[in-house]
């Protein structure tokens, strides 16, 4: 039996990476407008900095309970870590 591959499912990877990128972006961009470190905004958001990291870099994901908890400690609407400017 022959499976079509599933293009719209890849589709849909390529577009979630695409979102982490720009959520790691926004979190950078808070992140040191606000002086911070990676370790210091990783402490204040009760994560490890290595994760932060690979979030800033858009290479794992995140929760939208941690991603809350990012907003609070960057002091910015959680809106502001997953607009697309």
């Amino acid at each position: 039996m022959f499976v079509a591959p599933n293009f719209r499912f890849a589709g849909l990877m390529a577009l979630a990476a695409k979102h982490r990128v720009i959520v790691g972006k926004n979190i950078r961009a808070c992140r040191t407008s606000a002086g911070l470190t990676l370790e210091q905004l990783a402490e204040k958001a009760d994560m490890s900095w290595p994760y932060l990291s690979e979030i800033e870099r858009g290479r794992e994901n995140i929760s939208l309970d941690k991603l809350a908890r990012l907003a609070q400690a960057l002091n910015v609407r959680l809106s502001k870590l997953v607009e697309n400017t």
